[in-house]
């Protein structure tokens, strides 16, 4: 499938590119959304490719863009921008479906961008405070008029200024002269660190989701409800189980490679890791942060009772390893010890990846309700064999706990009503502790998370978070 997101900082480079570029992109595009759709670059969401799948391809190209410009500097916020314009920005915006709110337009956001799709654009460049967005649709036919423009960016302290040349599949962008969409993209007070080319090299998955949590969260569970879809292929802890060595197999095609999953564009990998290494959560990222699929991926962290996550695992470590160890305010403080760094690094990769968290208490408890707004997220439909995970699943494939892979039951609150015997203990562990406030502001995110099912970060408070990070 093709997929390029190729920035050029100068003419020269655009020149040598043209003389190298791959023929027939337009149609190769065409042919490759009929076969398996489009996605949304707004929303994720998937659907069939109309007849005329190119029509509205700078618009697209323009959100896509926007997204990758907003992630990479760490802002996953839409609703959360000030946006600069000529005079009104109201139609330029909602023409782009950046917006919800029409009243939010012009409020004080994390982050300025300037969208120049009408003239005068260029006069309100000094408004953008620095590590602020611009964006310009340019002509299909570049010209020199374009390399002037971006002279005039890199003149007003853009240095970062780019001509990115977009084409996708999987959101039917492409033109029809160069076969790319060209955009200006630029960014107030960033020396020299251009936008990162992707072009996604062939055999890769459709769609990226990827779940990670404490060890002791029902990873396994869900995990294993995923695999049995028929349109996902799952993995389960890959460096955890041993499939992957290190940061140098942390990309998508050697991951494929080692767990032997054909690509297809048509299907989704769903991967799992959990913290039991703080490491395994570095290469994690890593897997994330290489991925070529800028926007067809979804992060997932599952959040259980921080209570009962630390007496399942006092208690499995006893009964699947023969470990001895105590329930006492030792082995509270080892626990928190280890967790707290690796809760900060989870919730700093869901909010670089516009990612959300889940409870296993709501799942648990109401699968049939939590499984399609899980699935919604992740770009597949819900299939009713997820949730009868045990009478389908590949047992041979399963890492992690030891009873899903070995024994599999239907999916029961039964845990959540055992563990909660016992989580008054754990709450006298915590008092006193150097962990008692960090313990308690997760207790209180998971309280918020579980309250709602599934929650994406970018609506969680500050309130909340601050004290995780």
């Amino acid at each position: 499938m093709p997929e390029f997101f190729l920035p050029f900082p100068d003419e020269g480079g655009w020149r040598a590119w043209r003389t190298t570029q791959a023929p027939g992109i337009a149609d190769a595009v065409v042919a490759a959304a009929a076969r398996h759709g489009v996605t949304d670059p707004l929303t994720g969401k998937m659907g069939p490719a109309p007849a005329d799948a190119l029509q509205g391809a700078p618009r697209r190209a323009l959100q896509l863009a926007m997204r990758v410009a907003l992630r990479r500097r760490g802002w996953g916020h839409r609703q959360d921008l000030r946006i600069i314009a000529r005079v009104d920005p109201a139609p330029a915006q909602h023409r782009l479906g950046l917006l919800a709110s029409h009243d939010s337009l012009h409020a004080e956001g994390r982050a300025d961008l300037l969208v120049g799709d009408a003239p005068g654009w260029e006069t309100a460049l000094p408004a953008l405070r620095p590590g602020g967005i611009v964006i310009v649709p340019l002509p299909a036919s570049i010209g020199p008029g374009a390399w002037a423009q971006l002279g005039r960016l890199r003149a007003a302290g853009f240095a970062d200024a780019s001509l990115v040349l977009i084409a996708s599949a999987r959101h039917a962008i492409a033109a029809e002269g160069e076969g790319m969409v060209p955009i200006l993209l630029a960014t107030r007070g960033i020396a020299a660190t251009p936008p990162p080319a992707m072009a996604a090299p062939a055999g890769l998955p459709g769609r990226l989701a990827t779940l990670m949590a404490l060890p002791r969260s029902g990873t396994t569970l869900l995990t294993a409800m995923f695999q049995v879809h028929s349109k996902v292929d799952a993995v389960f802890e890959p460096w955890n189980g041993r499939l992957l060595d290190g940061a140098a197999d942390a990309t998508l095609p050697r991951l494929m490679e080692k767990a032997g999953i054909a690509p297809d564009p048509a299907r989704c990998l769903f991967v799992k890791e959990t913290a039991a290494n703080l490491d395994y959560l570095g290469h994690f990222r890593l897997l994330l942060d290489q991925s070529p699929l800028p926007l067809d991926r979804a992060a997932l962290m599952l959040l259980r009772k921080p209570a009962h996550t630390f007496l399942s695992e006092v208690e499995r470590r006893g009964q699947w390893w023969g470990d001895q160890v105590p329930l006492d305010a030792r082995q509270f403080g080892l626990w928190s010890d280890k967790y707290r760094r690796a809760v900060s690094t989870m919730l700093g990769i869901l909010r670089d990846q516009d990612g959300a968290l889940l409870a296993f208490e709501a799942l648990a408890a109401n699968p049939a309700a939590l499984l399609p707004r899980i699935a919604a997220f992740i770009g597949v439909p819900a299939e009713p064999a997820q949730l009868h995970y045990e009478q389908h699943l590949d047992l041979s494939q399963v890492r992690g706990d030891l009873n899903v892979g070995r024994n599999p039951a239907p999916i029961s609150d039964e845990s959540v009503r055992h563990r909660a015997r016992s989580e008054r203990l754990v709450g006298q562990l915590a008092v006193g502790s150097p962990h008692a406030a960090w313990f308690d502001a997760l207790t209180a995110l998971h309280a918020a998370v579980a309250e709602a099912g599934l929650l994406r970060y970018r609506s969680l408070p500050a309130a909340l978070l601050d004290p995780l990070a």
